[in-house]
């Protein structure tokens, strides 16, 4: 059976997709907006519950079609047929086979451009089937004899404005077929409330286009009364704010793309003439998707992959990844206990070239010192046959432990790496673990190796000046083959945990061991709820649920109303990863808990990272905003640490060095989250 509730969500979301927004109160505004001319705002109605009914028919769950990704090409679809026939039990005939069509070559066109081109359709669909759909159109005499309909135009603002701003709000009321100034101001309005970035980049891009083909054909008034100028702004915005993440250089290539599309809609226009067929959206389509494409190819770092509500919230979002999780492939530290770094990336005598990625260690005393005495002797050094451990899990590619250790002041120059390990790791690559002592392996080629399980004795084999373990990630199986970046995880350095991190030369690391009851407290099941009495300033607000559901793409997250707290397990922490929706309560777990080391670790804290779309009022997200069109940055905002082996307690900063907020979190393995506290709201599990 369809769901009222969330199918209406989905319409909703089906409308503001067509200004790239993922948000159903802009849906409700758009909505509403096409029914102005409410021949054009129900035929796009129906268009869109067409879909969705067929859908449900044939077998399509509410799940594949709640972002409204593949219903809002019907919706476009709808509005071009309810923009020239009035409706009639014919003409709407007409619109629902038109629909269904739009449907089916939506989902085609989505999967063989994701297959194969790693594209989005964008409005594709809506373009193919309009132009089939006109021409169809034009051997239909009866359709235009009984539903031919001159769509009536809302003109109040028409004699308001000068040319050069009517101009833009008509192009902009023209996406959704309603080329009136006062829809346009109204979507205007919309993107100035939503996103900063989408209306500065329509704007801008609107003027760079208009102003740019005047002066190709000699008049810039007469461009201004261009409705296929609308393409434009949704140029601008594409290519600008939501397939690249915003920046400088994005709005170059943004503008770079609306010049391209100057030619492309002229050319276009003067062809599809000849078929009395629209513009519509093709040029946006062309330059669009060729961008996504090429910039594909270069493995461009700032193309979106993830799509937030927004594009400040992309870029949110985009940057926070970035900061809490390592970018590169985490490994754990080659040891048990506390040592020192001795080289590191890029380092200053061997780490250079296509081998840069490797990590040096000692162990050094409280002055500093890798050696005790003279240090002439290989027993002086501390690390000198101390235990090396698996940094990854996988096999035993390669494993020798028969060249002799150097007495010091002696290298080995034929040998460099000496005896060494290499593991073959289960995520792909290989590991060389090198400078090991004369026969202390423990391990051979062929061996499976857990993380952390020893492999043999730090030595002072190959190109060695002292005692010290070396560590590169690899391309092959040979050492000297090209390495790659990596981080270590679950480490412990001064008095903080990270969860991943690059020490610096001379820094005293260990790892900290995972524990059983973190895990425990760490694994829901399906369809687990939680339950919680909500107070604030112990006052009883309400009983509430969060209840653990699984996505299509097997991804986990805590559900309440329409919002989802994705969660999981990285290596040696636990994650909440991102908030969907936005409700309070899921908000404020993140909050008290963004990420929990999987281990007790004393004394220690960590930080972490509350998106900025969590704090502040309206206006300071509004400035951020802003600021994020140019130059956005992330920090740590966020400092936990463990009060017991069960409580947490976090202080979040906000907008200066006064403003924070305090949290705390009490685990239970049975329960989960016994309490959770974020400053005046305490929630307590029923």
């Amino acid at each position: 059976m369809i769901n009222i509730s969330s199918t209406f969500r989905s319409v909703l979301l089906s409308y503001s997709e067509i200004f790239f927004l993922k948000s159903s109160k802009s849906g409700l505004i758009l909505l509403l907006i096409s029914f102005l001319n409410p021949n054009l705002g129900i035929a796009g109605l129906i268009s869109i519950l067409t879909s969705f009914v067929f859908a449900q028919f044939v077998g399509y769950e509410k799940e594949f079609l709640k972002s409204g990704y593949f219903t809002y090409n019907a919706l476009l679809v709808g509005f071009s047929i309810g923009q020239i026939f009035a409706l009639s039990p014919l003409s709407i005939i007409y619109l629902c086979i038109a629909s269904v069509i739009t449907f089916l070559v939506n989902v085609s066109l989505a999967d063989v451009f994701s297959k194969y081109f790693g594209l989005p359709i964008l409005s594709l669909p809506f373009v193919a089937v309009t132009s089939l759909i006109y021409l169809s159109a034009s051997k239909f005499s009866n359709l235009y004899v009984n539903d031919l309909y001159s769509a009536g135009h809302i003109e109040l603002l028409s004699n308001t404005f000068p040319i050069w701003i009517n101009g833009l709000l008509r192009s902009l009321g023209a996406i959704v077929f309603m080329p009136d100034p006062i829809i346009g101001l109204l979507i205007l309005l919309l993107l100035v409330f939503q996103s900063r970035v989408l209306f500065t980049l329509a704007v801008t891009g609107y003027y760079f286009g208009v102003l740019l083909q005047g002066a190709f054909v000699g008049s810039s008034v007469n461009v201004f009364y261009d409705l296929n100028a609308f393409n434009y702004p949704l140029i601008a915005m594409a290519i600008g704010g939501i397939f690249n993440i915003p920046s400088i250089k994005s709005y170059a290539f943004a503008f770079t793309g609306v010049a391209m599309s100057t030619v492309l809609i002229k050319s276009i226009d003067i062809f599809w003439a000849e078929y009395g067929i629209p513009v519509f959206t093709l040029p946006f389509l062309l330059i669009t998707l060729g961008f996504n494409y090429v910039l594909s190819l270069l493995q461009y770092k700032f193309k979106v992959q993830v799509f937030k509500n927004t594009p400040e919230e992309t870029a949110e979002y985009y940057y926070t990844q970035q900061f809490r999780y390592s970018q590169a492939t985490p490994m754990y530290l080659p040891f048990r206990d506390e040592w020192s770094v001795y080289q590191g990336f890029d380092g200053e005598w061997t780490h250079q070239g296509i081998w840069k990625y490797a990590y040096d260690f000692v162990k050094r005393n409280s002055k500093g010192l890798t050696y005790e005495n003279e240090g002439k002797s290989l027993e002086d050094y501390y690390c000198y046959r101390k235990e090396v451990t698996a940094p990854c899990r996988g096999y035993v590619a390669y494993a020798i432990d028969y060249f002799v250790d150097n007495p010091i002041g002696v290298v080995d120059t034929i040998n460099n790496w000496g005896n060494y390990v290499v593991i073959s790791d289960s995520r792909g690559y290989y590991v060389g673990v090198c400078h090991l002592a004369q026969g202390s392996l423990l391990v051979k080629a062929g061996d499976w190796v857990e993380a952390f399980q020893p492999i043999g004795l730090c030595g002072n084999s190959g190109y060695s000046p002292q005692p010290h373990i070396h560590m590169q990630y690899q391309s092959s199986t040979y050492l000297n083959s090209v390495t790659f970046p990596f981080s270590f995880t679950g480490i412990e350095s001064n008095k903080e945990v990270f969860h991943h991190h690059l020490p610096d030369n001379g820094e005293s690391i260990k790892p900290y061991y995972l524990n059983d009851f973190y895990f425990q407290v760490t694994n829901f099941v399906l369809d687990e709820i939680l339950k919680f009495k909500v107070y604030d300033n112990d006052n009883f607000i309400e009983n509430i649920e969060f209840k653990v559901k699984m996505g299509l793409d097997s991804t986990f997250y805590l559900e309440r109303n329409n919002g989802r707290l994705y969660f999981g397990k990285s290596y040696s922490s636990f994650y909440f990863y991102h908030l969907e929706g936005d409700d309070k309560y899921l908000k404020l777990l993140y909050q008290s808990m963004p990420s929990l080391p999987l281990s007790f670790v004393e004394g220690k804290t960590w930080s972490d990272v509350i998106p900025r779309k969590f704090l502040g009022d309206f206006k300071q997200r509004a400035i951020l905003g802003l600021n994020a069109m140019f130059n956005y940055s992330t920090e740590k905002n966020a400092k936990y640490k463990y009060d017991s082996d069960i409580t947490i307690s976090g202080k979040i900063s906000g907008y200066s060095n006064n403003d924070f907020v305090e949290t705390q979190i009490v685990l239970d393995p049975y329960v989960k989250f016994k309490e959770i506290k974020v400053g005046s709201v305490h929630l307590r599990t029923v």
